[in-house]
């Protein structure tokens, strides 16, 4: 499990952004953080004892060394790491999956498959570790993390082993009782030996379901490691006589680390987690690559952290019963507009446009203070006579740019009366306008962008009520599951837009959530796509994922698929939508975040109003604004006159459902929860326009 940053924390230390502790002990603090490419890494940053000790840094900088050397592909590698530092540290590769004493707590023992994989590739695991010369020293079920192609070893000859100042001499135990050896336990002198022991233990919890020397106090699961046999009832008969052999009291009696290889033998690991782990695993992942960056922290003193700004996102509302003039119908640059639940904004036309609204509302006492009751789609204040607030609608232009959107915002943090805005706007323009609405502590409501910056929202006073593309298309990866059901989809991972959409995140979420094999083609920045779409159609019945977020680049890979043969499906996501992709892209299936308000049937009412009011048809995230000013109306009827302060709180307290979606938060990381209901929406490109085709929870149900 992780926590927050504490305020004491660093917020970045050398090349990596610290997003969560992950825990801490003795030796120091654990951190999860992200490299500016968006990799992720363990650091682990050593304080107290260890970190004022010259000969401490001595051996953890020969440890480090070490660690490099090691070169199998199941023990995690050595990122970077500083032993001069005023606080030494080291960064190794982080895992996003969760650890066999996680899985078996949730799932139960292990099948004879997985605990044959599991031992096979932790003992070429441990086999390398020791051929760099170290030794792990705290082999068990949590340093053991599982992903879908193989188990992975964590904080081998590092973390652990430089816990102690007195690490290399006899008398000092390092490890976790019920998981490490009998030498171990004396205090004595170890060596690989060790792990092997470890490893045995490890094995037997797999297929068990428990511990090998059962649990209580450390002083008796101490006394029973040294003098007494393990309980081996439950592991597998082929298994039996190996753990047995790992488990022996004294040293040379153990296997090595290489025997065991050659007892698991060679298999192919393919799909080795049993049923359920690999929904666990994948869950895991996606949580973890979406979560958010905390502000930067205020550290006194000396600091090896150089910070960087307050991360963005943007929306707002105000208080007071100052009028404000209605606007004109007509597309809106820089604003949006929504009274009580009536969001005025203009949306694009199809396809990317400048649209990057932010919008604010004021929120006046209504009498009698009873609940709030339903708004009117088609006014510009709310009709029930149970209101407890009115909302105005006020508006600021961005211009289309991160500096006309951060000017705007800031004009609507000044003003005392705003109580919430209502970012609507685009990638570049609403990250930029969080920060001054953050310092002045004003509730943001993101409708439109899904940038990977809106994933630090949860340090802001912002909401983003929609997926972000980090859980990708959403509904057109669930078109391809229930509808086409592919044999293989093939991702062309796009790597002009790398920037913009990091690779991890397109191809964990595809190994996520689609049930078909996965291949990736990565097609790089000055490639064209022939070579990718020929070996795609030599399998013409494939299914395709574009990952990438170019109009012009996903109208290449069109062409070049539709030039090669290929006949399989097609999907990506909403930001391929423009006119060269819709000129070319027939037949394919986009997954996006908004409606179609006209042809979506639980949105039509509010369709019919918007024209009646507007004299056209809502175009893409109108219903979205309406939805968010309205539920923003919900929160401000509980807190009142005094909600700035206190209004993403109150929103964060349960789901609400809106016309357009389902809006509710994870409780922790205060992201937004995806579900059937999750505002996934499916289009198909036909005669060079996006046509709505169904909700995400629909598929299947009527495509």
């Amino acid at each position: 499990m992780s926590e927050p940053l504490r305020s004491s924390d660093p917020s970045r230390i050398a090349g990596f952004r610290l997003l969560r502790r992950l825990g801490a002990g003795g030796m120091g603090v654990v951190y999860l953080g992200r490299t500016d490419s968006g990799a992720l890494a363990a650091v682990k940053v050593i304080r107290g004892e260890g970190a004022g000790d010259d000969g401490f840094r001595a051996r953890f900088a020969r440890e480090v060394e070490l660690a490099r050397r090691v070169e199998s592909p199941w023990v995690v590698p050595v990122l970077d790491a500083d032993a001069e530092a005023r606080e030494p540290w080291l960064a190794t590769a982080f895992v996003p999956g969760p650890s066999v004493a996680e899985a078996v707590a949730a799932h139960g023992p292990l099948p004879s498959r997985a605990v044959r994989v599991l031992g096979g590739l932790l003992a070429e695991a441990l086999d390398g570790v020791h051929a760099a010369g170290l030794i792990h020293r705290d082999v068990k079920p949590a340093n053991v993390l599982l992903a879908a192609d193989g188990p992975r070893l964590i904080d081998f000859g590092i973390a652990r082993a430089v816990g102690a100042t007195a690490l290399t001499t006899d008398g000092s135990v390092v490890g976790s009782p019920g998981y490490l050896s009998p030498e171990q336990a004396r205090g004595h002198t170890v060596g690989p030996p060790s792990d092997v022991f470890s490893l045995g233990c490890v094995l037997a919890h797999a297929a068990t379901g428990r511990p090998a020397f059962g649990t209580g106090g450390a002083a008796a699961v101490l006394y029973r490691t040294v003098h007494e046999e393990p309980d081996l009832v439950g592991v597998p008969e082929w298994l039996d006589r190996t753990v047995r052999r790992c488990l022996a009291k004294e040293p040379a009696r153990r296997p090595s680390a290489g025997e065991l290889g050659e007892f698991f033998g060679e298999f192919a690991v393919g799909r080795w987690l049993p049923e359920g782990l690999p929904a666990l695993v994948a869950a895991r992942a996606a949580r973890v690559l979406d979560l958010p960056v905390p502000d930067p922290t205020a550290v006194a003193g000396p600091s090896p952290v150089d910070a960087r700004p307050h991360p963005p996102a943007a929306a707002c509302s105000s208080r007071g019963p100052r009028p404000v003039p209605p606007r004109r119908p007509g597309r809106a640059r820089g604003g949006s507009g929504a009274a009580p639940a009536r969001p005025r904004a203009r949306a694009p036309s199809r396809g990317p446009g400048r649209w990057s609204p932010c919008s604010a509302a004021r929120a006046t006492p209504s009498s009698p203070p009873m609940s709030a009751g339903p708004a009117s789609p088609s006014t510009g204040t709310t009709q029930d006579a149970r209101r407890t607030v009115d909302l105005v609608l006020r508006t600021a232009d961005d211009h289309g740019t991160a500096a006309g959107s951060a000017e705007a915002a800031a004009r609507l943090a000044a003003d005392p009366d705003v109580s919430v805005v209502v970012a609507a706007g685009t990638n570049v323009t609403v990250p930029a306008a969080l920060p001054p609405c953050t310092k002045a502590r004003l509730t943001v409501l993101v409708t439109r962008a899904d940038s990977e910056e809106l994933n630090a929202v949860n340090t802001t006073t912002a909401l983003v009520l929609r997926s972000t593309r980090t859980l990708g298309p959403h509904a057109a990866l669930r078109y391809l599951n229930r509808v086409v059901q592919p044999a293989r989809t093939v991702v062309v991972h796009d790597l002009a837009t790398e920037v913009e959409s990091l690779p991890t995140v397109r191809i964990t979420t595809v190994h996520g959530k689609l049930d078909s094999e996965t291949a990736v083609e990565e097609v790089a920045v000055d490639e064209d796509f022939s070579g990718a779409a020929r070996r795609i159609a030599a399998r013409p019945r494939d299914a395709v994922l574009f990952a990438g977020v170019s109009p012009d680049r996903a109208a290449a890979c069109a062409r070049a698929l539709r030039d090669a043969g290929h006949q399989g499906a097609r999907i990506a996501g909403e930001h391929v939508l423009g006119a060269p992709f819709l000129a070319v892209g027939e037949d394919w299936r986009i997954g996006t975040g908004y409606t179609d308000a006209s042809a979506d049937s639980r949105t039509k009412e509010f369709a019919a109003a918007f024209r009646a009011r507007h004299r056209g048809a809502p175009g893409p995230w109108a219903a979205e604004a309406y939805d968010a000013v309205r539920f923003a109306a919900r929160g401000l009827a509980s807190v009142g006159d005094g909600g700035r302060s206190t209004l993403r709180s109150e929103l964060l307290r349960g789901p609400w459902q809106g016309i357009t979606r389902r809006v509710s938060f994870e409780p922790t990381l205060q992201y937004f929860q995806g579900g059937d209901d999750s505002g996934g929406f499916l289009f198909r490109v036909t005669a060079g326009a996006a046509r709505f085709v169904a909700r995400s929870d629909d598929i299947g149900k009527k495509t």
